[in-house]
């Protein structure tokens, strides 16, 4: 008999464990509450109990590695899969489709998930431990909710849904096709996901990494190259960006044709971003720009910048995906080939590097304006840099060949 009556008249399950397996479950026996002091109702309660306790038992004996291995992984899904009490979320596998915007999360409420783990349930916990930069962070959100739709649990990691993510991207128009590099970064980071969650022991160790070694459509476009606007164009698009009274608009234009500076690295701009250096006002790039020649890195403020920006009150609100996606509308509002993926807000930067070519400036100096890394080895690694005054003869040039708009 494998219940026992309390003092209260509940009812518990008990079941002794074998002397040999004692040391591999770490206890002597298994007791649970049936929470009930009707006999029969306790019996149909327990059945299913001393089953799942007698199979762990065995388990513990045939393969003492295994039963440690499973005991890990439930621990880890048990501690991931908590809840505070007052979200308001019924299962913490399901946190993450909270947080997301209704439109955004109708794709993702039509899946049947069964009883396996949703593929994002530990997605928030991931890329914070595994990544700094927010964006990047949110990079790697995005391309784990996509993978979601072709490989929805943890049971569908397979090389042949994978697959099918890849092949679904090969079926689109040409026009909406990524490029074979944003794919494979796209599987890079479920790639290393799936390496994490193995890590953290909440999918089988044997599992293989269906993201690695995939074969990339023949048919994924090669990324274009984007071409600089020309100084016309920008005149354009700033006049336009004035008559929608757009201000942020035309100060993120301004600052990008005056310094080349990155669409992430103007948004991170404020009234603390400008130091005097030498007598010379200068941007200090933010720490953690794109590559690390780019961080940290000095830009001297032209005169004529300095008369369209108020730099004390400068704050450009760090919203520069949504400047990115605004000025891409009005390019193709502008523009005769508006419509031409070749040319967006990158394309001030192109027009900066080429304005300062073929000003004469030297590639080195350049590279230090725009945060590049120098082409040859004696400047790029024994080299200290460009000094104010280099960069700023740099900067002289990109006002000499810029009228004032």
């Amino acid at each position: 008999m494998n219940l026992t009556c309390l003092k209260s008249g509940i009812w518990q399950a008990e079941l002794r464990v074998p002397e040999d397996v004692r040391d591999v479950l770490g206890k002597t026996r298994f007791a649970k509450s049936m929470r009930t002091r009707n006999k029969r109702e306790a019996v149909l309660r327990a059945a299913p109990i001393l089953e799942q306790w007698q199979s762990e038992i065995d388990l513990a004996k045939t393969d003492p590695h295994a039963f440690v291995a499973k005991q890990i992984l439930h621990n880890a899904r048990h501690d991931f899969a908590a809840v505070p009490s007052d979200s308001g979320v019924s299962s913490g596998h399901l946190a993450w489709l909270y947080d997301l915007p209704p439109s955004k999360a109708l794709a993702y409420e039509t899946i049947e998930w069964g009883s396996d783990i949703p593929l994002p349930a530990y997605m928030d916990a991931f890329v914070k431990s595994h990544y700094t930069k927010p964006g990047t962070q949110s990079e790697a959100c995005r391309y784990i909710l996509e993978a979601t739709l072709f490989i929805p649990t943890m049971a569908a990691l397979t090389r042949l849904n994978a697959q099918k993510w890849l092949t679904d991207e090969e079926n689109k128009d040409p026009s909406a096709r990524r490029a074979l590099k944003t794919m494979q970064k796209a599987t890079g980071y479920l790639s290393e996901y799936v390496s994490w969650l193995q890590y953290r022991n909440l999918v089988c160790q044997s599992l293989i990494n269906p993201f690695r070694g995939l074969h990339y459509p023949k048919k994924l476009s090669r990324t274009k190259q984007y071409e600089p606007l020309s100084f016309e164009e920008i005149c354009l698009l700033r006049a336009a960006a004035v008559g929608k009274g757009d201000e942020l608009m035309v100060a993120y234009i301004d600052i990008a044709r005056f310094t080349g500076m990155r669409l992430s690295e103007i948004g991170a701009l404020n009234s603390g971003s400008v130091e005097l250096i030498g007598g010379i006002a200068c941007f200090r790039v933010k720490s953690d720009a794109k590559t690390s020649a780019s961080s940290n890195r000095l830009i001297p403020i032209s005169n004529i910048l300095q008369s369209l920006i108020d730099l004390e009150c400068l704050d450009m609100k760090d919203v520069g995906t949504a400047v990115g996606k605004r000025f891409g509308r009005l390019k193709r509002n502008v523009l005769p080939d508006g419509e031409d993926r070749s040319k967006c807000f990158h394309s001030i930067r192109k027009f900066v590097v080429t304005t300062l070519e073929q000003g004469g400036v030297a590639e080195g100096v350049a590279a230090d304006l725009v945060g590049h890394e120098k082409p040859n080895i004696t400047y790029n690694v024994y080299s200290g840099g460009s000094s104010i005054e280099q960069l700023s003869h740099a900067i002289e040039v990109l006002e000499q060949r810029q009228q004032i708009i």
